[in-house]
């Protein structure tokens, strides 16, 4: 058994929400291995993060979703992609 890496994009409501901020929360609810902002246009800017994590029969990725999209400010939260690793 093995790992799995999720890549996740996070959009915030709209250009004017503090980015800083929304990742210092992002970071304290889960362990991140890879982080970093994506431009997409009129001010606004993505967050696509990479998490880490054991690869344990019948675990998705809901409960990440769910924790990330509690945060103030987040608009909505897309996996990308899951990979075995």
């Amino acid at each position: 058994m093995g790992n799995v890496a999720i890549s996740i994009t996070i959009v915030p409501n709209g250009p004017e929400v503090d980015i800083e901020d929304i990742k210092r929360r992002i970071r304290e609810k889960i362990d991140v291995k890879d982080m970093k902002e994506e431009d997409i246009g009129f001010g606004l800017k993505n967050i696509k993060i990479m998490v880490i994590r054991p690869d344990v029969a019948g675990q998705g990725t809901d409960d990440l979703e769910e924790e990330l999209s509690k945060i103030d400010g987040v608009s909505s939260v897309r996996v990308d992609d899951v990979t075995l690793i």
